[in-house]
């Protein structure tokens, strides 16, 4: 006679199968005010055509570069590892609104200090955040959480960012953690690290408060390599401050530049022990724009265009499905509680007020 299995150890062996694999370490990333057209449609001729103010641009590097027939081939080419690698081999994007998968902003104000703190927070706070005035967060964001539920070192949780304001925006409590954002010294013991921490100061941009996000990924990537910590926020910025100035060219070779950092980020942590296959990385924008060639760079809340956004999720425990299309509407305060799950943790641990994970990118 089969000796039969007493049904709690059936049912813990069954929730083992179908539980999604929890990760040690999650990274979040996100590129400042990148719109649904670019990322799920790449290049968009008619909005460089109305920056060249009618002249044919066929004959521009721009045009020649990144435009092609079909919106997934014109994303391949502005985003080739995200596209061809990551969300083919390795994940999951919501947020395509011209395809039927809508995530929108649930603060109003649709700019960058309430984008901010909707993703950190995991809800709006339209009342005490109204500006991008250099205020601490008045909420404890997901990363002083996880730090405090994961008994983390100050150094095992960090922030690198290339706008200033954002040493305010992602923690409540100042020095929670290490924090390093806009026009700000790198303290690497490294001495080409810090060589490149004095040379931002004079590779000046066009703005007084973002440095290049050249700088900013370099600082990170030291910081992961010696530091090691299992939880890391990525904010690059130059996308949005680019198209403030008009300067449509510019956005998408920002875009085009930063997938060369996504796909550095990727190739590193799959070499490390102590990252491989225990990796959880999302992407996310904190506003959209305006929808047409005219007004597409600017966000407000008088833009609709500017309420849609996007997020994606690569990984351990994400599942392989790309271009995900659910009749679902998502909202940015999902991110923080989406954080939260891909450790393995209850998120309304953190806040139940904030928004539900996102379960459509894990394993079932």
């Amino acid at each position: 006679m089969t000796p039969r299995l007493p049904l709690l150890v059936i049912l813990v062996f069954g929730m083992l199968l179908t539980c999604p694999a929890a990760s040690r370490n999650v990274i979040l990333v996100t590129l400042d005010g990148v719109r649904c057209q670019e990322m799920f449609g790449g290049f968009q001729a008619d909005v460089w055509r109305a920056q060249k103010d009618g002249e044919a641009i066929e004959d521009t590097e721009l045009y020649k570069n990144f435009s092609a027939e079909s919106p997934e081939e014109r994303r391949e080419k502005l985003l080739p590892f995200f596209w061809g690698t990551l969300m083919k081999e390795h994940g999951a994007i919501i947020g395509d609104r011209f395809n039927g998968s809508v995530m929108k902003l649930s603060n109003r104000h649709r700019f960058s200090y309430p984008g901010y703190s909707e993703i950190l927070t995991g809800r709006s706070n339209d009342r005490e955040i109204d500006s991008n005035s250099k205020i601490f967060n008045p909420r404890t964001t997901v990363l002083e959480w996880l730090q405090d539920d994961l008994k983390l070192a100050p150094n095992k949780v960090a922030a690198f960012a290339s706008w200033d304001a954002m040493d305010y925006v992602v923690m409540k409590q100042p020095g929670a953690f290490f924090s390093n954002a806009g026009y700000e010294a790198d303290p690497s013991a490294d001495p080409a690290v810090a060589e490149l921490s004095r040379q931002q100061f004079q590779t000046l941009t066009p703005w007084d408060s973002v440095r290049h996000d050249f700088y900013t990924f370099r600082f990170a990537m030291d910081f992961l390599k010696t530091h090691r910590p299992r939880v890391l926020y990525l904010s690059l910025g130059e996308t949005d401050d680019w198209a403030h100035e008009k300067r449509y060219d510019r956005v998408i070779e920002a875009m085009h530049q930063s997938d060369g950092y996504f796909r550095e980020l990727w190739d590193w942590l799959q070499s490390q022990d102590d990252y491989r296959d225990q990796t959880t990385i999302l992407f996310a924008t904190d506003h959209g724009r305006g929808d047409d060639p005219l007004n597409w760079t600017s966000h407000n809340d008088k833009l609709e265009g500017a309420a849609y956004v996007w997020m994606a999720a690569a990984g351990t425990g994400i599942r392989k499905r790309g271009n995900l299309t659910p009749t679902a509407e998502f909202s940015e305060n999902q991110i923080a509680a989406t954080l939260v799950h891909a450790l393995g943790l209850n998120s309304e641990d953190y806040s139940k007020e904030a928004g539900k994970p996102v379960e459509l990118f894990f394993v079932q």
